[in-house]
């Protein structure tokens, strides 16, 4: 068993079949989107599957006038948020997505029934790991997500997550990660990294948050992507 901090839902049908991870974003806890797996299990498609919503170590923010909050990297400057990236954060919680895919599968999941996705620097590392992750797997889910430490991923690229389907969604009045953040990471996994399944979708009056037209997008995407 990892020992990984995370809140863990286990399948309400054994044994488990499908397994969705997903990484919190800035100042927030996995608890902040453990309402996801109850949403989900009400649909009798995700009875057979596990949820995984790890939680990250405090930190102080750069930006942030070094306050500490719970975080996967530091953000050094909002407006050019690439310009001085943490690069060895980053990479190091890449890391634990990787690890975390590979405790699903140990338990007996195939890798194609395995979603990663994430909310803001969550989602920043979700799309990270579809050019990164050593495994395929069933697909990628990046809510209100961005580019981080583009150049570095450019140089330890794979081809192995190349055409796995991948939801990107963003609030067109977004105030912190704005549409423009979001549209240019959508060209840079799609155009510069080859990614070819990269549907992005973008919601009127949404800001840095979900609505439930986006929840229902997202809930179609699993549905296809785990084959559920």
């Amino acid at each position: 068993m990892s020992t990984t901090n995370a809140i863990r839902v286990a399948a309400r049908v054994q044994p488990a079949k499908h397994a969705i991870i997903f990484l919190h974003g800035l100042g927030d806890t996995g608890s902040g989107w453990s309402f996801l797996a109850e949403y989900l299990q009400r649909d009798p498609a995700f009875k057979y599957s596990n949820f995984v919503f790890p939680n990250a170590p405090v930190m102080p923010i750069t930006a942030n006038g070094n306050y500490p909050m719970p975080a996967w990297f530091d953000i050094r400057e909002w407006s050019e948020i690439q310009s001085n990236p943490d690069v060895e954060g980053f990479i190091k919680t890449m890391d634990l997505v990787r690890t975390l895919v590979d405790e699903q599968i140990r338990s007996g999941i195939p890798s194609e029934n395995i979603v990663v996705g994430g909310f803001s620097q969550g989602a920043a590392l979700a799309l990270a790991s579809a050019v990164s992750l050593p495994t395929k797997i069933g697909g990628f889910v990046a809510l209100s997500g961005f580019g981080y430490v583009n150049d570095k991923l450019l140089e330890i690229k794979n081809a192995v997550n190349q055409k796995t389907p991948i939801f990107h969604g963003h609030g067109d009045e977004d105030p912190i990660v704005s549409l423009r953040m979001g549209r240019l990471a959508r060209t840079f996994f799609r155009d510069s990294c080859e990614l070819s399944n990269y549907t992005m979708k973008e919601y009127k009056g949404m800001a840095h948050s979900t609505c439930p037209e986006e929840i229902q997008d997202l809930v179609a995407f699993l549905h296809n992507a785990m084959k559920v």
